[in-house]
């Protein structure tokens, strides 16, 4: 694929570094934004990866750019600092879980100056980024679409036009809404389960039989049978971050505020303000877990 167009990818973290190896295995020329050197990028460099501390020489060499940040606020300093380099024709692509209002505002400007601009936040893990096996819900205009597409099915088993800029990331949100709210819920029924003297093997060999089966069950609770509570790879920090954002949007929308999903950011955000904030979320099974975030 020699003729494929030069990507710049900033944030190359636990899901963003699989990613752009995908990108480099499909064939894309890559340049990764590297604001310091990072241990373990180097198999990135040895297939061919170029990198820079500088984000405008990014936007100089690329004709293509995906973020895979970590908030709304990190993409729009990225995108302000990116400005000034960028170039009628250029496509950016936004991974990150974000604010949808802060991504149409961004969109607009990007627009008025002939760039394009997509939200194409993924679902699933470490494991399936690995696989190249992620899920996008994509956010843009149709006709960009078919670009998008040939794009991140380089590390997308699916790819869903969700609608126009902004319901990527809507999409997204409703989707870790379910996801972290089944955390809470699982959370909570294990905890009690253990005060209770319910066997934890028992318990979950009925739930994966039943209607309580679900993905986050397998990735939390199994892995904690044996002791392990870094199954679910997402931190806390993020799940407070993503639930924020969706609690901000319901109270604005025509809907109202959601008391269910502020009873689940209470949830993170407990668990944050007891430091467990760098942890994943499934260390909220851990022995003396809601204890410690609940004082």
């Amino acid at each position: 694929m020699s003729s494929a167009e030069r990507i710049g990818f900033i944030g190359a973290g636990l899901m963003g570094s699989k990613m752009a190896g995908n990108l480099l295995k499909a064939g894309y020329p890559l340049t990764l934004y590297l604001r310091r050197p990072r241990q373990g990028l180097e198999h990135l460099l040895a297939q061919g990866a170029e990198h820079t501390d500088d984000l405008p020489t990014l936007a100089r060499q690329s004709a293509v750019i995906i973020l895979c940040v970590d908030n709304a606020d990190t993409v729009r300093s990225v995108v302000d600092s990116l400005l000034p380099a960028l170039r009628p024709g250029q496509l950016l692509i936004d991974a990150t879980t974000s604010d949808p209002a802060v991504t149409r505002a961004i969109a607009e400007k990007l627009r008025a100056r002939g760039i394009d601009y997509a939200d194409a936040p993924v679902t699933g893990g470490p494991a399936q980024a690995e696989a190249g096996a992620l899920g996008s819900l994509v956010g843009c205009a149709e006709a960009s679409l078919p670009r998008i597409r040939q794009i991140v099915s380089g590390y997308s088993k699916t790819v869903q036009r969700i609608g126009d800029v902004g319901s990527g990331h809507y999409a997204k949100l409703l989707n870790n809404f379910v996801t972290q709210g089944t955390t809470a819920l699982l959370a909570e029924a294990y905890g009690r389960a253990r005060d209770n003297g319910v066997d934890w093997q028992a318990l979950y060999s009925v739930m994966n039989a039943g209607a309580a089966r679900s993905g986050t069950l397998e990735k939390m609770v199994k892995p904690a049978l044996d002791g392990n509570f870094d199954g679910s790879q997402f931190t806390i920090r993020n799940a407070l971050k993503d639930l924020s954002y969706y609690c901000r949007l319901a109270a604005a929308s025509e809907g109202g505020a959601s008391p269910l999903a502020e009873e689940i950011r209470s949830v993170f955000a407990k668990a944050v303000a007891a430091d467990l904030g760098e942890r994943y979320v499934s260390a909220l099974l851990a022995p003396n877990a809601q204890r410690k975030d609940a004082q």
